[in-house]
């Protein structure tokens, strides 16, 4: 199995994290809690932080099963399961009219921002002993 996958999740997670904080500090600051703009945006984050937990157990999983065509099989099966919660969480969302559906999407992109975080968060905690570096 790789290595260093949970510290991966663990890493990506606070980078995603992170970029919620500073995404609802900029939300308060400019709308406060006006038109449902705040709750979308938590809600976008609770998604993209369920959708990476969920493919990291997909990807997991895939890589620990014996034939290729089972594993594709079951990353295709997850791939669906995600898109559908997607979709169904979308749809309640906007249905019940709490939540601002464009920071539902700005919460989700947190993701891709944590991903694209996770470099420097671990190069952090390589600095200050937290982690040891993978390439040791």
């Amino acid at each position: 199995m790789i290595k260093y996958v949970g510290q991966v999740v663990r890493e990506v997670l606070l980078g995603i994290g992170l970029w919620g904080i500073v995404g609802t500090a900029v939300i308060l600051a400019a709308w406060g809690l006006s038109d449902g703009i705040l709750y979308g945006f938590l809600l976008g984050v609770l998604l993209s932080v369920g959708y990476f937990i969920h493919m990291s157990i997909t990807l997991e999983t895939s890589m620990d099963m014996m034939e290729e065509k089972s594993a594709k099989n079951h990353a295709l099966r997850s791939y669906l399961i995600r898109v559908a919660a997607g979709a169904v969480a979308f749809v309640l969302a906007w249905w019940s009219g709490w939540f601002n559906m464009l920071a539902i999407l700005a919460g989700f992109f947190t993701l891709k921002l944590g991903v694209y975080a996770r470099p420097l968060i671990h190069k952090a905690f390589c600095h200050f002993g937290i982690f040891g570096d993978p390439k040791d």
